[in-house]
């Protein structure tokens, strides 16, 4: 991907945002609006969710500090095209994702150390949490459908 072409799309990306209140509990495709991205040309990107229920005695400034970090350590990978921290819900309920050039960018950010550190705290900071993964292609339509494939 050409420099100019990836900084369009990672502007694009940045403009994805909820649509919905309760974006945490709807399917990806449906909570967020994507047509910034569906308006861009690219043959394929990747996307990784992560869907959570915080504990209630969740130590919210260490999942800060933790979180920060494992994203700084993301950026400087490269291949990060937006992260979108979500905000969790009155039941604890939160998602968060990060959208890719690639897989392997991807693979690469979640193999460094800062990356482990916060997949270590994982089990006393959450009641329950989950990945999903997708395959998100551009349809090359004029109307830029965007089609999830989970991985």
């Amino acid at each position: 991907m050409t420099f100019d072409l990836r900084v369009g799309l990672q502007e694009a990306c940045q403009q994805v945002l909820p649509i919905h209140q309760n974006y945490a509990t709807l399917p990806i495709q449906k909570g967020f609006d994507w047509s910034a991205v569906a308006g861009y040309p690219f043959d394929a990107l990747y996307l990784v969710v992560f869907r959570s229920v915080r504990r209630p005695a969740a130590d919210l400034d260490l999942l800060r500090e933790y979180d920060d970090r494992a994203y700084e350590e993301a950026l400087r990978s490269g291949g990060l095209l937006h992260y979108f921290k979500g905000e969790a819900n009155e039941q604890g309920q939160c998602l968060s994702f990060c959208l890719w050039e690639d897989q392997e960018s991807a693979r690469r950010a979640s193999g460094g150390k800062l990356h482990q550190d916060a997949a270590r705290i994982t089990a006393e900071m959450y009641e329950s949490y989950r990945l999903e993964r997708y395959e998100m292609t551009n349809s090359g339509e004029d109307d830029g459908e965007l089609v999830l494939r989970r991985l």
